[in-house]
């Protein structure tokens, strides 16, 4: 049905559009749809003129509508609040925070699942809900949310659950746990080290 409402678009809108007609198509603000061009995430020429500045190809946006439903908005969560009327203009601007689009900048999905795979190797299969803590930097009480949610499959044995370490690699490796942590220390430190691992693997081959 999804597939059918893109198309149409194309029955809508001209093979090229503009930055307004692409934030309205895609239901965000300016300053998000910005943001993906600027990332590169949806292609744009920059023409350099005051109006119709950028030049976007309709097809580009539909690619991009169709990712997002696999990936989420790849835009950081609190980019649109990071601004308040009233600010301290002296006060520094914190840090643009990482989405799942960013982290695929580096490496790809399977990339991704491999430097987790690597990093947690000397866990044992079977983890228990501190060690699945230790792991992502979620809270214990995250952990039994995920796993009530789905996120997470856990094994009951002795009345303790256990959650098998394959099922948390899977799930660590996903634009939910990442665009969900992004904003965590710990995560950022792993996405450093990330970048780190790929440039030494890089050269390794």
């Amino acid at each position: 049905m999804k597939r059918k409402k893109y198309e149409s678009l194309k029955d809508e809108y001209p093979e090229y559009i503009s930055l307004d007609q692409m934030y309205q198509i895609c239901g965000i603000a300016k300053r998000s749809a910005l943001y993906l061009i600027k990332q590169g995430i949806v292609p744009a020429a920059d023409t350099g003129k005051r109006t119709w500045r950028y030049k976007i190809a309709l097809e580009d946006v539909i690619t991009y509508l169709r990712r997002k439903e696999q990936w989420g908005s790849m835009i950081p969560p609190g980019l649109m609040s990071s601004r308040k009327k009233g600010a301290n203009k002296s006060e520094k601007p914190k840090p643009v925070r990482k989405c799942f689009a960013d982290i695929l900048g580096i490496g790809s999905e399977k990339d991704l699942s491999d430097y987790f795979s690597y990093i947690y190797a000397e866990y044992p299969d079977l983890l228990s809900v501190n060690e699945a803590s230790e792991m992502t930097g979620m809270t214990a009480k995250s952990i039994f949310s995920r796993i009530k949610s789905g996120d997470l499959r856990a094994l009951t044995y002795n009345t303790k659950l256990l959650i098998p370490k394959e099922t948390l690699l899977i799930y660590v490796s996903s634009w939910k746990f990442c665009e969900s942590n992004c904003a965590s220390r710990q995560f950022q430190r792993l996405l450093d080290a990330f970048e780190i691992w790929m440039k030494k693997r890089g050269a390794g081959q």
